[in-house]
């Protein structure tokens, strides 16, 4: 069975959050199209950072959303990478850049540590 429905709790949580995530960073893009974001180890304005906002912050957790409730084999595997790279890029960021972000980069830090939990640990939904 696919869709909403048979989604555990935990995910469906997790989905709905992730779909503001996403609603949230594309407004930011037409309200602060030359903010600074840090990725691996650059710090980024402009297009080359609404390009990473695009891919990582809008189509990634659409298209995790969407493997998700259509149950496709790779959506946890999926899910991880690219919560996995958050987590990597945040890292990298908390000790480069926490004079520029302050204390700002840790809630996507925890954020992005608390959804590849969830994930992991339903890991065997779409499989």
């Amino acid at each position: 069975m696919k869709g909403w429905k048979p989604l555990p709790i935990a995910l469906k949580i997790l989905s709905i959050v992730l779909i503001l995530w996403a609603l949230m960073s594309l407004s930011v893009l037409f309200t602060m199209p030359d903010r600074k974001i840090a990725f691996f180890g650059f710090l980024l304005t402009g297009v080359g950072a609404n390009i990473v906002v695009l891919l990582l912050d809008l189509v990634s957790p659409l298209l995790f959303i969407y493997a998700l409730w259509n149950r496709l084999k790779w959506a946890a595997n999926f899910g991880m990478l690219y919560n996995g790279i958050f987590i990597l890029n945040n890292i990298i960021a908390l000790f480069i850049f926490r004079e520029v972000f302050g204390n700002g980069i840790y809630f996507p830090l925890i954020a992005s540590l608390i959804f590849f939990y969830i994930i992991y640990r339903h890991r065997n939904y779409s499989s």
